[in-house]
C-alpha cells in the first residue's frame, strides 16, 4: 500500500514509460461558497477499474462532476490523454472522450428504452452499437419498447450505463452504480464492469459499497473532507480492512 496525501501525487496506476490516462492534481471546487474539494490528487491508468472510497458528503461525487466540468467553480489540474481540461466546458470534455453516468440515472421518461439509448450523440470512433449493447444487457431488448422509468431499478441503471457506451467515450465515470439494487442486480453489473474492462474501457467508480468494488477494481482511493488521504491496491484491500472500516466508520 502507498499513501496520497494532498499536494502529492499517487501514481501507482501509471503505466510504466507512460503517462496516466487521468490526472487530477491538487483539485479544488466550490458549490457557491461552499469549498468542497480541497486539493485531489490521484491518476486512472487506461484499461483500469478504480474507485473512490469515503463517506457520504467526503466529496466523491463533486469529484466525477468536477472531471465531467458539471461544477460551477474549479481551479487545479484535470488532464485527460495527456490535454489539459480544467478550463474546458461539459460539452467539450464529453467530446473528448470522457462520460458521466450520475447516481439519479437521469433516464428520460418521455422516451421508451431504446430512444432514450439512441438519445446522447456519438462523441468519437469506436461507440458501442445498440444490438451490442442489448447483447451486454438481455433485459434492455425485452423492454426496449417501454416507458424509460417504468423499469425496475435495475433495469434503469443497466440503460443508464448502455446509454453512454454509444457515445465512443473510453473513460466511464459512474456514480454509485449499486445503490439501492438487489444483490442479484449488483453481481450483475459487477460482471458488466468486469467485462468493459476487458473490452479496454477505463472505468473510475464511486462507490459506498467497498465489498462490491473489491470484486471489480484494481485500486482504491479514500476521499475525506474533500481530500485524497489514501491510496489501497485491491491485494492489499484484506490487509487493511481494519484501517478501511476506520475510514468508512462502518
Amino acid at each position: 500500500m502507498s499513501e496520497g496525501h494532498a499536494g502529492t501525487a499517487p501514481t501507482a496506476g501509471a503505466t510504466a514509460g507512460a503517462g496516466p490516462l487521468l490526472a487530477v492534481r491538487d483539485l479544488h471546487a466550490w458549490y457557491g461558497e461552499s469549498h468542497i474539494l480541497h486539493g485531489v490528487t490521484f491518476d486512472v491508468a487506461a484499461g483500469e477499474v478504480v474507485t473512490l472510497l469515503g463517506r457520504n458528503g467526503a466529496g466523491k461525487t463533486t469529484t466525477l462532476k468536477s472531471i465531467m466540468g458539471i461544477v460551477p467553480r474549479r481551479e487545479g489540474s484535470i488532464a485527460f490523454e495527456g490535454r489539459e481540461m480544467i478550463a474546458l466546458p461539459s460539452n467539450r470534455i464529453a467530446r473528448a472522450g470522457i462520460a458521466y453516468c450520475p447516481e439519479e440515472r437521469g433516464i428520460f421518461a418521455s422516451l421508451n428504452v431504446e430512444e432514450n439509448l439512441l438519445l446522447p450523440p456519438v462523441v468519437r470512433d469506436g461507440g458501442m452499437p445498440v444490438e451490442q449493447i442489448y447483447e451486454l444487457f438481455p433485459n434492455l431488448r425485452e423492454r426496449r419498447r417501454s416507458q424509460g422509468t417504468k423499469l425496475s431499478g435495475g433495469e434503469q441503471q443497466m440503460l443508464a450505463i448502455g446509454r453512454i457506451l454509444r457515445t465512443g467515450a473510453r473513460l466511464l465515470l459512474l456514480d454509485e452504480p449499486t445503490e439501492g439494487l438487489a444483490p442479484v442486480i449488483v453481481q450483475q453489473i459487477g460482471r458488466t464492469i468486469a467485462k468493459l474492462k476487458g473490452q479496454g474501457y477505463t472505468i473510475l467508480l464511486v462507490e459506498q459499497n467497498f465489498r462490491f468494488a473489491a470484486t471489480v477494481a484494481d485500486r482504491h482511493y479514500v476521499v475525506e473532507h474533500g481530500r485524497v488521504i489514501d491510496m489501497i491496491a485491491n491485494a492489499d484491500l484484506q490487509a487493511n480492512m481494519t484501517k478501511l472500516h476506520d475510514y468508512l466508520g462502518v
